[in-house]
């Protein structure tokens, strides 16, 4: 027998950020439940508001499924004697479970032949297992903050005022905390009467008469189809935001639409500005014009529950938002009362990072980090160079200004509220764009810097951070990443990629380290330059790693990509790309396969230790010809097929040395082609480890020299076989 299963949590309101994070939790957790206790169910749902968290099970099972268990007893060698008899370890084993001694049989496992005996396990009652889990259920749902209420010491995100727990038509009671669950459930969050459920479809028909709305997904789009509909109704349009509709849908059970306005003269202020104002802390929608960009001085919010004093409500909010937006002015009028450049002085009193000096040292570290990269990406001339040491000392100018600092909502404005200043103090455009774009992205679907200099400010800003993090000790850990440098990193590598910016990252990042290290505490470093900046180029490739196997990549791809010690990012994706299109073609194999003889035929200590310099001193000396850098004699090379191999590495080893000097890796691949079938005839001619000493010695040092030409571009080795 089945029947339907309703759990619901009543508790004071959770804060938004908590309700669907509880939803998931309360899912997989019964879901986990059922499965490991063995009770079927034919649907599973759950659904939440910040009042009350349901799970809805469709069809529960009256028991657990019974089961046969295989219970392993003695060695079979133990269990039976010489005869073929049971002995007394058998029977011992089968008084033990309850059965006959003529019950065991024989099993193979991995340490040999035992006796078991297979036994049914029959279910016990749904209704009892649940009475019995169901607190410490409950009490498994964790909250990124806790609270303890009354004496019971149970623990949740805020108190738990009433359980209600139906089975069919019949109420499951069970203690949780001081509160004991049954068959009552409150609609109204200000009164103390209960209503009474009798069963589950009782209990959603109340719901759904009460006007409260469990779906969570449902609820959003709700409260967005009534905020534009408002909007619209005043004669606007919604300024689109689905991360306030998910706020503000976990902050109601019954939304109610309010519209508002304030006075116009607030729109003198910054777009973003009363935008911030009306959502950080109203949790206010705001209304832009049918057309156009331009706000409009109205706002949508919600209320929960009755229509009921929607006049008042209206008021009310009206004076918050007043008081919000004369914060704002305020803040505006003093801060631009100034010029920015005054606002930059300031920031030799705040300090970045304990140990890493003021926010001016940093703003200085990036100018001279963005002027160095200027001229290796060769853009300068005209004025750009000028322009870019102004934006780098007014890029955080904002931080000191009464509209950012101190932790407001408006902190959120950083780089905004710069280039809205910049702009009020006269500044060039282009000064003022890169202010705000040294700060993207600022998350992973974010744009991009468009101008040249917002380019070169917001490399430079995220490699100081990283390096500097990196130089006191400061970098992630496990899931503890305080200072977002992973997503820093991701944004150093985007605008790398998206730019096409061929610039070498490993130099960047030496840069990025010497000038942390001219301005960091002695004291605080126990790294030298080297390890600091192998530590940095390191985290950085692991953060690439993860996010070209992230775009669907290859893993053994991008691993063999990104162990050739190219450079820029960009070379390792066009790489990484040409021979994903070569395996989808289904030719990876056959060409590679040529490189991996080499690898695999070459001993350890002719692999070993090998690095950028030997790679390019190899493929140095294949273009000159000199063998005795090379390490070889090409006079007892004893067979045709050694010498057309020699000799076509040397011709072809001009074209290589041009394709890493270009940073352009694709045309390796047709290299590595066109030598396929000379190394094929190499092996099938030449016995590279044969008896006379020198020779083998030759031969294994002229294929060890190729194979570190090769890594240069690639380490085929660990492309994994079709």
């Amino acid at each position: 027998m089945r029947e339907d299963f309703v759990l619901e949590i009543g508790s004071e309101d959770l804060p938004s950020r908590y309700v669907d994070l509880a939803i998931d939790q309360l899912r997989e957790t019964f879901r986990k439940f059922f499965e490991s206790h063995r009770i079927d169910y034919d649907e599973l749902h759950t659904f939440g508001t910040p009042r009350r968290l349901v799970l809805f099970v469709e069809g529960l099972a009256s028991k657990q499924r019974t089961v046969e268990e295989q219970i392993i007893g003695p060695p079979a060698k133990a269990a039976i004697d010489n005869e073929g008899k049971f002995t007394k370890a058998a029977e011992g084993f089968a008084r033990s479970q309850g059965v006959e001694v003529k019950s065991l049989h024989i099993v193979d496992t991995p340490r040999g032949d035992y006796m078991a005996v297979t036994k049914k396990v029959r279910g016990r009652p749904t209704q009892s297992l649940l009475k019995e889990e169901l607190a410490e259920l409950i009490g498994s749902i964790k909250f990124p903050k806790m609270m303890k209420w009354d004496n019971s010491h149970l623990k949740w995100a805020r108190p738990i005022r009433w359980v209600l727990c139906m089975l069919g038509r019949k109420s499951l009671r069970f203690r949780m905390g001081n509160i004991v669950a049954g068959s009552k459930t409150k609609l109204d969050p200000y009164g103390r009467s209960m209503v009474g459920v009798k069963g589950p479809e009782d209990y959603f028909a109340i719901i759904e008469k009460a006007g409260i709305i469990l779906d969570s997904a449902e609820r959003k789009r709700s409260v967005k189809r009534m905020a534009e509909k408002a909007a619209a109704r005043s004669g606007g349009r919604l300024v689109e935001d689905d991360e306030l509709v998910g706020i503000v849908a976990n902050m109601l059970e019954r939304p109610v639409v309010v519209r508002g306005s304030y006075d116009e003269e607030f729109l003198k202020l910054p777009r973003e500005v009363i935008v911030t104002a009306l959502k950080s802390h109203q949790k206010y929608f705001s209304v832009e014009q049918k057309r156009g960009f331009g706000l409009l001085p109205l706002f949508v919010a919600f209320a929960d529950g009755s229509k009921k004093n929607i006049s008042g409500i209206k008021k009310g909010f009206e004076r918050v938002l007043q008081a919000r937006l004369d914060d704002a002015v305020f803040y505006f009028n003093e801060d631009t009362a100034q010029p920015l450049e005054e606002l930059a002085q300031k920031l030799d009193s705040i300090v970045w990072l304990e140990g890493l000096g003021t926010l001016r040292q940093k703003a200085k570290r990036m100018e001279k980090l963005a002027l160095w990269m200027m001229q290796a990406w060769g853009v300068g001339g005209g004025d750009i160079e000028g322009k870019t040491r102004k934006a780098a000392l007014l890029a955080k100018a904002d931080l000191a200004s009464e509209m950012v600092k101190d932790g407001k909502e408006f902190t959120l404005l950083q780089g905004y509220i710069g280039r809205e200043y910049a702009l009020v103090s006269g500044e060039d455009r282009e000064i003022a764009d890169a202010i705000f774009e040294h700060y993207l992205p600022r998350f992973a679907e974010d744009d991009l810097p468009k101008g040249i200099i917002g380019v070169l400010l917001a490399l430079a800003d995220k490699l100081d951070s990283i390096a500097g993090c990196f130089a006191l000790g400061l970098e992630p850990t496990g899931s503890q990443d305080p200072y977002a440098l992973r997503r820093q990193s991701l944004g150093v590598l985007r605008i790398m990629l998206e730019r096409e910016l061929r610039i070498s990252l490993r130099s960047m990042v030496g840069e990025a380290v010497r000038l942390v290290l001219d301005d960091i505490e002695s004291s605080r470093v126990d790294m030298d330059p080297g390890k600091l900046e192998n530590a940095v180029f390191d985290f950085l490739n692991q953060r690439f790693n993860v996010m070209l196997k992230s775009e669907g990549y290859d893993y053994d791809l991008v691993l063999s990509a990104l162990s050739a010690p190219w450079e820029t990012p960009v070379s390792v994706l066009e790489l990484v790309k040409e021979l994903q299109s070569i395996r989808e073609e289904g030719h990876l194999e056959e060409i590679v396969l040529p490189i991996k003889r080499i690898v695999n035929i070459l001993p350890a200590p002719y692999k070993e230790g090998y690095s950028r310099d030997k790679g390019l001193a190899s493929l140095k000396a294949f273009s000159s010809h000199d063998t005795e850098k090379l390490g070889i004699s090409v006079e007892i090379f004893t067979d045709e097929a050694e010498r057309r191999l020699f000799n076509k590495l040397s011709r072809f080893s001009s074209k290589m040395a041009e394709i890493y000097e270009k940073n352009e890796p694709k045309g390796i691949i047709e290299v590595i082609k066109r030598l396929k079938n000379s190394i094929d005839k190499y092996f099938d001619k030449v016995l590279v480890n044969c008896e006379d000493e020198k020779v083998r010695e030759n031969r294994l040092s002229f294929l060890a020299r190729f194979f570190e030409m090769v890594s240069l571009f690639c380490d085929f080795s660990k492309i994994a076989g079709e």
